[in-house]
């Protein structure tokens, strides 16, 4: 907090909002402020008898083009722009005769308000402010001399300052309305930006929720898709969000796969509930399927390589919403509208040969703002075994498999993987969404992958010992090592990092159990 001060002699009102603008011009007035006033604004005032003076007037320039144009000039811009504490600033001022502008009051033509009520492009068109903004930003960068005001409800606080400060405000305040009128203009255009971009949805999270897709014109995303005709029906919102992580699953699974093999990732409700590699694509949707075949009814499937048509020919007797690929064999598209009219087919850009792009930030809507994020990106910074029971070498490639597949569970994530004899991995068992880890290893993911393994015909017990436990983040307590355990787990991965770290090593050496420390937590909500 500073206890600077600045003093407001003149002020710039030009609102589509009027609210309480009177109130707010009668105490400006009342210490002395020369008002300057546009269009409608100036019009409001003079209803009121409010003493001002006309922005033309001001600057020298006419209104035109029907109010396209009318405050942005050198003149105005520089009142507001030029830096105060600079004495070069303050002397070209006084040359070039530029009287400054301590206040500036804008709210902009209310195009969101125009978007809610279905207006046309045309009618749209209309309602986006050019010098609004263009002033909103001039002075929230120059808030070291000028204050600020976007928001009608912000007018009582200031007055208030005005009458304990005799005619100014602090510094801590223009600093804060600047922030207030950066985030304004950001939405503003923001709100420009997806009108004219935006692509309807069939529905939300759920049908009577409203939404649109906004593909980003900037920058070629890494998980961009293509939705080949005839689908009968559009993406829906949940759709895109299985989507994205049944691409992201893929993605990582394949960094652990031998070189040639493919992936095949199903998701549902934003979880991998089947997720595989192996030689075929074919086969890695097998084994992908067979990971939980309740579940990936009404699936997303994700595939990592061309998809042949005998793969499409599996889909015969399988619900499916959606299904991904970089390409389609001869013949497979054809193959999957046979019997499936209404099913989803997108071409995904190759996994093999698309360049790095710029991380995208993510951004998530909560009471009173927004959560922004770095997507969460690689696999392990370490891979070290922590425990005296070496890590066995040929399941390193199962166990980074593991990471990749708990890096896309929901937390608390436990991810079983086994290795196949050809190369192949399997997600075999799978706890998801858990309030606590131990009913995530206990309730779903064992009893999960005692039914894999059982309908694949293996030794339940023996095939167990030879699986790796995988979870996203470090175990607080050797509670979950010692289900693990008796379970007949020998194998676990996890970041580490709980300063129970020693008493979790010290369990898995008790009881014979092989664990790698990974040093990078998968927390997904």
């Amino acid at each position: 907090m500073t206890s600077k001060t600045i003093a407001i002699k003149r002020a710039l009102l030009s609102v589509s909002n009027k609210s309480y603008l009177e109130e707010l011009a009668k105490v400006l007035v009342g210490f002395g402020v020369e008002l300057l006033a546009t269009g409608g604004t100036a019009e409001k005032l003079k209803r009121a008898g409010i003493k001002f003076r006309a922005v033309e007037e001001f600057t020298g320039n006419p209104e035109a083009f029907d109010g396209r144009m009318k405050t942005i000039s050198f003149k105005l811009e520089s009142s507001i722009l030029f830096d105060r504490s600079n004495p070069s600033h303050v002397e070209q001022a006084t040359q070039l005769g530029i009287e400054p502008i301590d206040l500036v009051v804008c709210n902009f033509y209310p195009f969101e308000e125009a978007v809610s009520k279905g207006a046309n492009e045309s009618e749209l068109v209309h309602e986006i402010d050019v010098g609004g903004p263009t002033m909103v930003r001039s002075a929230a960068k120059n808030f070291g001399s000028v204050l600020v005001l976007t928001d009608p409800t912000d007018y009582q606080a200031v007055m208030g300052e005005l009458r304990t400060l005799s005619g100014r405000v602090s510094f801590d305040t223009c600093r804060k309305m600047a922030v207030k009128a950066f985030e304004r203009t950001m939405t503003y255009d923001r709100a420009i930006f997806e009108a004219f971009n935006k692509r309807p949805l069939r529905y939300g999270e759920n049908p009577h929720q409203q939404a649109y897709f906004v593909p980003d014109v900037t920058t070629e995303l890494p998980m961009s898709w293509e939705l080949l005709e005839p689908a009968g029906l559009e993406l829906s919102y949940n759709n895109i969000l299985d989507a994205q992580a049944a691409l992201g699953a893929v993605r990582d699974a394949r960094l652990s796969a031998p070189h040639g093999h493919g992936a095949c990732a199903i998701v549902k409700h934003n979880n991998p509930c089947g997720l595989a590699t192996a030689p075929t694509i074919d086969e890695a949707f097998v084994r992908a399927w067979a990971g939980d075949p309740v579940s990936a009814f009404g699936g997303v499937i994700a595939f990592s390589s061309q998809l042949t048509v005998e793969c499409a020919r599996m889909f015969e007797e399988k619900f499916v919403e959606v299904l991904l690929a970089p390409g389609f064999e001869d013949g497979a598209i054809e193959e999957l509208r046979r019997k499936k009219k209404k099913l989803r087919v997108l071409r995904i850009q190759s996994l093999d040969t698309k360049p790095p792009t710029p991380a995208v930030y993510s951004r998530v809507r909560v009471d009173g703002g927004y959560l922004v994020q770095q997507p969460d990106e690689g696999l392990h910074e370490e891979f070290r075994t922590a425990t005296q029971a070496k890590f066995p070498d040929h399941l390193a490639p199962a166990a980074r498999f593991g990471v990749a597949a708990a890096k896309w569970i929901k937390s608390n994530a436990i991810a079983i993987v086994r290795a196949l004899p050809d190369g192949g991995f399997q997600l075999v068992g799978m706890g998801s969404g858990q309030p606590n880890r131990v009913d995530a290893i206990r309730k779903l993911a064992l009893p999960k992958a005692h039914d894999v393994l059982k309908a694949a015909k293996a030794d339940v017990q023996s095939a167990l010992g030879e699986c790796v436990l995988v979870r996203d983040a470090f175990f607080p307590f050797p509670d979950n090592i010692e289900e693990a355990a008796g379970a007949g787990i020998k194998y676990i991965v996890q970041p580490g990092g709980s300063i129970r770290d020693a008493e979790i090593i010290a369990a898995c050496d008790k009881l014979g159990v092989a664990m790698i420390l990974t040093g990078r937590r998968h927390f997904r909500h």
